[in-house]
């Protein structure tokens, strides 16, 4: 499946939307999303041009990078982006926000779009917030006990 918004069925002005969604029809791999994701659009549509502002939040899996258990994580993040009605005379244009169409075009795909800013959310470092005592909020543990197992290879080499 796909998420794509009819630009024929819409009116002209300002129109919001909600969807609910899955790993499923993002195509993403089992096991990187806890299912449902909430995408919400804030649409303004003109004669020519489409304005799409969008809110997605959702959970997603991830494997601590200390003590590799998984945990959860929500996110909220977002993206913009102007669909313009293309002329047969008219220039492309390179931005990477503003995006045209051919006046025939009738609907707008908008799933690879969100499928590529969720997985922007996944952080390079995958460590849960700390609780104000140093300790790991998902597991507990705290940073004497990660000290205690990890040890400086010049103190192995003695």
């Amino acid at each position: 499946m796909a998420i794509k918004i009819n630009i024929g069925s819409l009116n002209d002005g300002s129109q919001q939307l909600e969807l609910v969604s899955n790993s499923a029809e993002l195509g993403l791999a089992d096991g990187i999303l806890k299912d449902p994701v909430l995408i919400g659009f804030e649409l303004f549509k003109t004669n020519f041009q489409l304005d799409v502002k969008t809110k997605i939040s959702g959970t997603i899996f991830l494997e601590c990078d200390r003590c590799l258990d998984n945990f959860e994580k929500s996110f909220e993040t977002g993206f913009e982006l102007v669909f313009v009605q293309q002329h047969s005379r008219e220039e492309a244009i390179n931005e990477e926000y503003i995006r045209t169409y051919p006046a025939h075009m009738k609907t707008v795909d908008l799933t690879n779009d969100i499928k590529e800013t969720i997985l922007l959310t996944i952080p390079m470092k995958k460590l849960p917030p700390e609780k104000e005592d140093g300790s790991c909020s998902w597991c507990g543990r705290t940073k004497e006990f990660w000290s205690g197992i990890l040890v400086d290879k010049d103190e192995d080499d003695e």
